[in-house]
This record gives C-alpha cells, sequence and structure tokens, in this order.
C-alpha cells in the first residue's frame, strides 16, 4: 500500500521492508516532538511524563499557552491502546438481571470512540497544543528535521501527513513499553505467592471483599489476557467540586443521568499517578480510599460536588473499613506497580523481554476508526 511506502521514508537513516515499517518509532518522535504547538515547547511528553507512568502529577495541566488550562487532570497512557472502544453494552447482574451501560472510550468522558480518535485532538485544544487546524499541524511537521526524507508530494498533502502523524501515535501507544504486565500483581497470578506480602493479600482480600473495589476493577481477565483492572464504565464518584464545573458523560450522551459520571480508570500503576479522581481532587491514594470509606459519613471534610443527584451512594461512601484495613488495601494497590515503570533508569520505561509484540497482538487491539480516515490506503 502506498502509506507503507511513505512510512518508510519517515525516518532518516532508517531502513524498513515494506511489510515492517517502524511506525511505533516515528510516533515515539512526535510523541516527545516539542516543535509541535503554539507557541513550540508542548509536546505529548509534557503532560504524560514516564516517571509517573505517563500522567501529570499536577493537578491540571498548563497548555502551550501558559495563560490556559483545562479542568481534567491528564490520565496515564499505560495500558490506554487496550481500552475498548466507546458503546453502550449489555451487562448481566450478579441476579441475572441485564441492564445497558456505557463502557469505554478515551478521554475521562469516553467523547473519543478509541485511541486514534484521541490522539489528534489535544494538537488543537486551546488550553493544550494550541494549533489551529491540520494545515498548521502539517506546516510544523515538514519542518522536523526527521521528517525531511519524505516525498515532496507527502509533505504537500496536509491530510497524509496529519492521518499518518496519528496514526504513528497510536502505534507507538501499543509498543509493549506501555503494556508489559509486570507488577508484583502478575507474578502472584501467575504462581509466584511470595510476590505479595502479608498485607497486601489481605488487602487482596478486602478488595474483593468488603471494600467492593473488584465490582469495577475486576481482577480477571476480561477483553485481554491479562487484567486490566477495570470495566471501564461509567460513575459519578462524587469528587469533590474544584475548578470549573464539568458534566462528564452527559456531554457526549445528553442524557441527564449521566451528569457527573466518568469513565473508571484502570489502576495499573495507580501508585504512581497522583493525584487523583478526574479533577485532581484528591492528594493521595490513601486519601482516595479514605473517600471511599467514608464520603457519606465526612460530607465536611470533602465539601461540595456538582452534581449530587446522581451521586453513587450504594458501592462507596460507607465502607466501614477500619484505619488497619484501609492500609492493607492500600498496600495491595501498589502490587499493580509495573516494575519496569519503578525502577526504569532511562526515560521510558523498558519492558520485558517476553513481552509480546505489537505484530503478534494486531487483531486484539480495538483501533479500527483509522480505517475510516479518508486518508487511509
Amino acid at each position: 500500500m502506498l502509506l507503507r511506502l511513505l512510512v518508510l521514508l519517515l525516518i532518516p537513516g532508517a531502513v524498513f521492508s515494506q511489510k515492517t515499517p517502524d511506525l511505533a518509532k516515528i510516533g515515539r518522535f512526535i510523541f516527545t516532538d516539542t516543535s509541535l504547538s503554539n507557541p513550540p515547547g508542548q509536546a505529548c511528553l509534557t503532560c504524560h511524563h514516564p516517571d509517573h507512568a505517563f500522567a501529570d502529577p499536577r493537578r491540571v495541566s498548563p497548555g502551550a499557552n501558559a495563560a490556559l488550562k483545562g479542568n481534567r487532570n491528564a490520565p496515564s497512557l499505560m495500558y490506554a491502546a487496550l481500552i475498548p472502544p466507546f458503546a453502550y453494552e449489555d451487562i448481566f447482574l450478579p441476579d441475572g438481571t441485564e441492564i445497558f451501560a456505557w463502557e469505554g472510550g478515551l478521554f475521562h468522558d469516553g467523547r473519543a470512540k478509541d485511541l486514534f480518535a484521541q490522539v489528534s485532538q489535544p494538537f488543537f485544544e486551546k488550553h493544550e497544543m494550541n494549533l489551529k487546524n491540520k494545515a498548521e499541524l502539517a506546516a510544523r511537521l515538514r519542518k522536523s528535521p526527521s521528517l525531511k526524507s519524505l516525498p515532496e508530494s507527502t509533505l504537500r498533502d496536509d491530510a497524509k501527513l496529519t492521518y499518518l502523524a496519528f496514526r504513528s501515535l497510536v502505534e507507538f501507544l501499543k509498543d509493549p513499553l506501555f503494556r508489559p504486565f509486570d507488577a508484583p500483581f502478575d507474578r502472584y497470578r501467575a504462581g509466584d505467592k511470595t510476590a505479595l506480602s502479608l498485607s497486601q493479600k489481605r488487602g487482596l482480600e478486602i478488595y474483593r471483599t468488603t471494600a467492593g473495589c473488584a465490582d469495577c476493577h475486576f481482577l480477571e481477565p476480561q477483553n485481554w489476557s491479562h487484567p486490566l483492572l477495570s470495566d471501564f464504565g461509567y460513575d459519578n464518584l462524587g469528587a469533590p467540586a474544584l475548578g470549573k464545573i464539568d458534566p462528564g458523560l452527559f456531554a457526549v450522551t445528553k442524557d441527564p443521568a449521566d451528569l457527573g459520571k466518568f469513565r473508571a480508570p484502570s489502576l495499573r500503576n495507580v501508585e504512581l499517578t497522583a493525584p487523583y479522581l478526574h479533577n485532581g481532587s484528591i492528594a493521595t491514594l490513601r486519601e482516595v480510599l479514605e473517600f471511599y470509606n467514608k464520603r457519606d459519613l465526612e460530607p465536611e471534610r470533602w465539601g461540595v460536588t456538582n452534581y449530587p443527584e446522581t451521586v453513587n451512594h450504594d458501592d462507596l461512601g460507607d465502607l466501614g473499613l477500619t484505619e488497619d484495613e484501609i492500609t492493607d488495601l492500600l498496600h495491595f494497590l501498589h502490587a499493580f506497580t509495573d516494575d519496569c515503570v519503578k525502577n526504569k533508569k532511562t526515560t521510558f520505561p523498558a519492558p520485558p523481554k517476553n513481552t509480546p509484540t505489537t505484530g503478534s497482538l494486531k487483531l486484539f487491539f480495538p483501533d479500527y476508526t483509522h480505517r475510516l480516515d479518508p486518508s487511509f490506503e
């Protein structure tokens, strides 16, 4: 295909076969390129830092225009390529009742159906990279020394050039470094019963039972070979109000029942991704557990929430956990931290050598909207 031939020329000095162009390498460059914002200086890496499992330790991220900020905390990009597409799914409850609910999608509100639909948006958000349109992005890509080898006919085509940039970002985020599955919890599941401490084993039992965490953050595989630690459903947790009022899922569905609902994140590497909740309103992981445990008993501690009428009072807010149980549960959540992320010695983590290649799993990744793009060939 023409697209494959074009990709071969994107990286100077690199030689690829027509069958295996290294799109992930192109995406890696774009991810770190600070010349693609207005004004220059901001890259994807700016708000998704490898030291924090590719999340942002700031409550909200300043944009390329430092006077502008968003109102949400930038989520982790670890395992983001494995999030299922946004869909209205039928769900069977333990009692056999069938219900329908929104699941999956990218961003906190699911407005991007999949990762390809997501990666393009930050370039054109005023409070992020602040570009006007694809023509401006293409103009900046053309100036990049690493893209000079692209044929002149392609450099002149804004649509194909930007499509290739977005597709390459997706391939980079599918790279093994973003899906290592090498946390202590993974070793424990594989049979190493020494991988968890006694406190963590107690925390596992609390996670499964009295805390109810496993009801939404599944411990068993669902749509991947390893558990992603989320059902990727939507809920209003009653997050403390902070910053601009945010309607969450309602902005996508226009259903008043969805006001204040946000997608449940994966808990992988959650130890590293503070602050927490969609608006970064809770500073530490222990405080999150305390919030889940006593939100309804200590309203003065947490303050008001924006949409009290849709808050979930059935599954959290009064769990009845003791301080010791909170501590054990906290220790267990630390067992979700990937060793290669926690102990990395370079900018990007190095996944275990036995991590499956992207090519070997290509049929399992939930990204397909790129094929609907007019520039797909």
